[in-house]
């Protein structure tokens, strides 16, 4: 049976297509909901059994999911907090948890069952996610991702320059550009490393953590020693995990 998996970010479209549970292909589109069936088929002409779609801009939801319904005839399930999904979420108030970081939790779920495992997603924004053996969503925490620190410095600032994202040589900038890629690649590599240990140490204590990381900017810290595992479409992975609760 084939698949095709939606999940709607703030900076792209990232598409999945699978054939049972083994991924063909996978690729991201710029974000605009219009001409996306279209789009689509221009990269995978095929016709799909299912569709599953996660999103976290609301305003996309809607035509993206028309979009699919009219290029491909089929209703895509959305995952949501709400939908029947086999996760336990311990927000305070559930609804409130953004459908990608579910999403990825299920494509952890799916690939490390029983075990605790910490989900770092290095998207737009980086999210750090806990997720017990039994299932349960602990919580986790939000900061801004890799990419918007230097738009936000730029932006902000009468001199500092533009810098592309790239892992710098050395943390001792000699450059006001060199210090910025320091500041913002070691920052984050530091906070990341230091948001991980603290959630660890209080929803798991002593007990053995699998850390993964996932999202577009995660292989960026693949030689800074923050993951137990890379899993670049572990999102994608979680919407064809939905699917087979569903049916």
């Amino acid at each position: 049976m084939r698949t095709l998996v939606v999940s709607i970010g703030n900076s792209t479209i990232f598409c999945g297509v699978f054939a049972d549970d083994r991924l063909l292909a996978s690729f991201r589109l710029p974000v605009q909901a219009r001409g996306l069936g279209r789009r689509l088929a221009a990269r995978i002409r095929s016709d799909f059994s299912a569709a599953a779609v996660c999103s976290v801009v609301p305003p996309l939801t809607r035509p993206v999911v028309r979009e699919l319904r009219r290029s491909f005839r089929i209703t895509p399930r959305l995952l949501s907090p709400g939908a029947p999904h086999g996760l336990t979420v311990g927000y305070r108030r559930p609804r409130e948890l953004g459908a990608d970081r579910l999403a990825a939790a299920l494509g952890a779920r799916m690939k490390f069952p029983r075990r605790h495992v910490i989900v770092v997603d290095c998207g737009t924004a980086t999210t750090v996610t806990a997720l017990h053996r039994d299932g349960t969503l602990l919580g986790g925490a939000i900061l801004p991702g890799l990419s918007l620190g230097p738009e936000v410095l730029a932006k902000r600032t009468a001199k500092l320059p533009r810098v592309p994202l790239r892992r710098p040589a050395a943390a001792l900038g000699r450059s006001p550009a060199e210090g910025i890629s320091s500041g913002i690649f070691f920052g984050h590599v530091g906070a990341i490393r230091e948001l991980v240990g603290r959630i660890r140490r209080e929803a798991f204590g002593r007990e053995a953590v699998l850390v993964v990381g996932t999202g577009g900017h995660a292989p960026f810290f693949a030689k800074e020693g923050l993951f137990t595992a890379l899993e670049p479409n572990l999102i994608l992975d979680g919407l064809r995990a939905f699917l087979s609760v569903l049916g």
